[in-house]
């Protein structure tokens, strides 16, 4: 037995005797086991575009005016006549695509190539193949900044293709050893729009039920979070109406659809600061992402953009959204440090001339200094604003329709802005609006009396 536990005995004192030392390091030795701040991966490209130039493109050719050319020509003595022909054109064509001149100037000047017939425009000099066939090309032909090479091709990501410089003269490569890249963006921004309901499934003015049923309808469902049919419960008990859910949601999607074109018209007071995130709600089972842009300070609802993906193009279009209000004057942009919203600022930057100063914040509570720390606060207004959003959504678990979901949350924004009082803001509405009597619009009929007139 004394045999078994002498093992156990020494093993004890060992334990303590490494323990007795490790406290002994702490205490008098510091060692810093955090890593470099600056440090990064190896093999680890960061790609910051903003800091190179925008790349060449290649000059689609100028069109000209055959009949200044053919005065200027008049007027230093060398006229141009037409062409005196001997055999008519082969080839059928009405004008010069560049300089618009008539057939009586453009004569055959061989073939090309390929064995296509080319002509030549006796006014501006150019030539062409009208037969043959133009080329596919679904983008222009991008040049290098530094050295004017054509960039190829190096990756494709969704909704951008990366082009990069081969060239090894290149004077980027040559003093930096640093390849040019450039991200080409697919979408077009002047298309770009927040999501609202296409249509109206009926016609709210030829309702048999009056505009105040209406209107007490849509206050249970947005305003009080009732679920569809907890809002039916409701009006039977309240009013002994019988409805069925699914009236009620016609009613919600068409009042939004009327609603929504209405809704950018409403002149807000921005203060210069915009706070941008996404939150997760669910849609016949599967995850979507609101977007949505709230006013740093004041802190009502600028837009909202529901999507089915988390990605640059719907960062880029709440993002449109907020610099179509601002009409391209300069605000601040709060975000956290989503990828996405860098490209969106980038693409809005660099293409469009957009004035934002991006403070992107890292971590819910940062530590002091710098714009994580500066800025985090009114991050969290906004993560606020979801929790009191998710607090009306968490009864209807899921939204039965996409046109659904988009009608709820664009008549939650303008239930959020115009009639629900803030306890932060001593009670009062974020930005209350006025009818023409000058009486505050404190309740759903009000609200859409309030956009009938302004319609």
């Amino acid at each position: 037995m004394f045999r078994q536990l002498l093992p156990v005995f020494l093993l004890t004192h060992l334990l303590n005797f490494l323990l007795k030392i490790s406290l002994f390091a702490l205490k008098h030795f510091k060692v810093d086991i955090q890593p470099p701040v600056d440090l990064q991966p190896s093999g680890y490209k960061v790609f910051s575009p903003l800091e190179d130039p925008l790349p060449l493109v290649e000059k689609v050719v100028e069109k000209k005016d055959y009949k200044k050319i053919l005065a200027e020509a008049e007027a230093q003595g060398k006229p141009i006549s037409h062409v005196r022909r001997i055999k008519p054109l082969c080839v059928d064509v009405d004008k010069c695509p560049v300089c618009g001149a008539p057939p009586d100037y453009l004569y055959s000047f061989g073939k090309d190539p390929d064995g296509f017939q080319k002509l030549q425009c006796k006014v501006c000099k150019h030539q062409w193949a009208p037969g043959k066939p133009a080329p596919k090309k679904s983008r222009p032909t991008y040049r290098c900044p530094f050295c004017g090479s054509a960039l190829i091709q190096d990756k494709t990501r969704k909704n951008f293709t990366v082009f990069k410089c081969r060239n090894d003269n290149c004077p980027k490569w040559l003093n930096h050893r640093k390849r040019y890249r450039f991200r080409a963006f697919d979408v077009d921004f002047d298309e770009l729009s927040s999501s609202s309901p296409n249509a109206a499934p009926v016609n709210l003015a030829k309702s048999h039920f009056s505009p105040f049923l209406i209107a007490q309808t849509v206050n249970l469902y947005v305003g009080l979070g009732l679920s569809l049919r907890q809002t039916v419960s409701a009006l039977q008990h309240i009013w002994q109406v019988q409805l069925s859910h699914q009236t009620i949601q016609n009613w919600v999607v068409s009042l939004a659809s009327k609603l929504a074109p209405l809704v950018k018209s409403i002149n807000l007071p921005l203060s210069g600061l915009v706070v941008i995130d996404e939150t997760y709600i669910k849609v016949k089972g599967k995850w979507h992402y609101l977007f949505t842009a709230c006013d740093g300070l004041r802190g009502f609802i600028i837009s909202q953009h529901l999507s089915p993906h988390r990605d640059a193009l719907a960062a880029l279009t709440i993002l449109k959204e907020v610099i179509d209000r601002y009409n391209n004057r300069e605000f601040i942009l709060v975000t956290d440090k989503a990828p996405i919203y860098d490209v969106a600022v980038h693409f809005a930057s660099v293409f469009f001339g957009a004035n934002i100063r991006h403070r992107p914040v890292l971590g819910i509570s940062p530590p002091p200094g710098g714009d994580s720390h500066t800025y985090r606060p009114y991050k969290n207004r906004l993560e606020r604003l979801f929790g009191s959003y998710k607090a009306h959504y968490k009864r209807h678990k899921s939204f039965s329709s996409f046109e659904g979901a988009v009608a709820h949350a664009l008549l939650y924004q303008l239930y959020y802005n115009h009639l629900k009082p803030h306890e932060a803001s001593d009670g009062k509405v974020l930005a209350p609006l006025k009818d023409k009597y000058g009486h505050q619009v404190d309740n759903w009929a009000k609200l859409i009396q309030w956009f009938v007139e302004l319609n």
